[in-house]
């Protein structure tokens, strides 16, 4: 008998369903969540205490989804408490972009690499929902149609601890790549816009200092492996049509092509190399094609940067 004939398989079809997921995403729960849930449950084994998982994909790649859909899995199927928490919810607020944008390099002002996150504030977070004792955090909203955190009113509070929690984000994990090339620029918003290596230089300090430290709060990584820098592109360019459809003569957020493109500048080196370094050193790697489809899961349970 198929898991979806059983009532944890139809607690998962209806998720799937109010995530507005088509039927023909069905074979993610066997093909994908299944075996992410399980890899959860061992590592929590293994540890005994609550554990930290790294969960990063380029963006476009389902990690909202996937979060969304495996905390409820991993309750039903192994009692497992799963707490989420994404590099989105600790964005700087929009008034201290504004000021590195003024101060450092007007480029600071767009969100999205590091050196726009409040890495402090996500320890914290991961250090209290982990923490066996039990401790409360407050995780923050952050509303990107108004590209600004909401009111502290409208912040979470949760208390742990939890069996597992998960840090999501498209650059999660990524080591300090200091043997790169920074140098030489890798687009037209680093030729035009940072020709003097301001922007880039801080990203690359940034990169190597605070989020190394909050990257190394992980027990394990997974990632969602994509084919290909285009395929991110192709992806971020159909979510943007679909915006604009939805939207009609509202779709004063969405972006044509020429802002598409110079949005992607700003991501553009850091996701390359998140998909060439990462899947060496990865726990868990689910290898996705352009049609979004899984062609394969790997588990590395010996890999050097991320063994228990």
């Amino acid at each position: 008998m198929s898991i979806l004939d059983t009532d944890v398989g139809q607690r998962w079809n209806r998720g799937r369903q109010r995530l507005g997921l088509p039927e023909s995403a069905t074979p993610l729960l066997d093909q994908l969540h299944l075996p992410f849930v399980e890899s959860l449950q061992q590592w929590h084994q293994h540890k005994s205490a609550p554990v930290v998982v790294g969960l990063q994909g380029c963006q476009g790649a389902g990690k909202s989804t996937l979060c969304e859909l495996v905390v409820p899995l991993a309750r039903d199927l192994f009692d497992l408490k799963v707490a989420i928490v994404a590099l989105d919810d600790v964005y700087l607020p929009l008034h201290q972009r504004q000021q590195l944008a003024q101060q450092s390099h007007p480029l600071w002002i767009t969100r999205g690499v590091p050196g726009t996150h409040d890495t402090e504030l996500a320890c914290e977070i991961i250090g209290a929902l982990a923490d066996p004792a039990g401790a409360s955090a407050t995780i923050p909203h952050f509303d990107k149609g108004i590209d600004d955190r909401l009111p502290t009113t409208r912040s979470s509070r949760v208390t742990g601890p939890y069996d597992v929690v998960i840090f999501e984000g498209w650059c999660t994990g990524l080591g300090a790549c200091t043997e790169f090339d920074w140098e030489t620029p890798i687009n037209d918003l680093e030729r035009a816009e940072d020709p003097d290596m301001v922007w880039r230089k801080r990203i690359r300090d940034q990169l190597a200092g605070p989020y190394q430290q909050l990257f190394g709060r992980f027990d394990q990584l997974a990632i969602l492996k994509v084919p290909s820098w285009e395929t991110v592109s192709l992806w971020r360019g159909q979510q943007e049509a679909r915006l604009r459809a939805d939207r009609g003569h509202d779709a004063s957020r969405s972006m044509d092509a020429a802002a598409l493109r110079r949005f992607l500048d700003h991501y553009e080196r850091l996701t390359r190399w998140t998909i060439e370094t990462l899947p060496a050193v990865a726990d868990f790697v689910a290898d996705i094609a352009e049609d979004r489809s899984i062609l394969s899961i790997q588990t590395n349970p010996q890999t050097p940067g991320w063994n228990l």
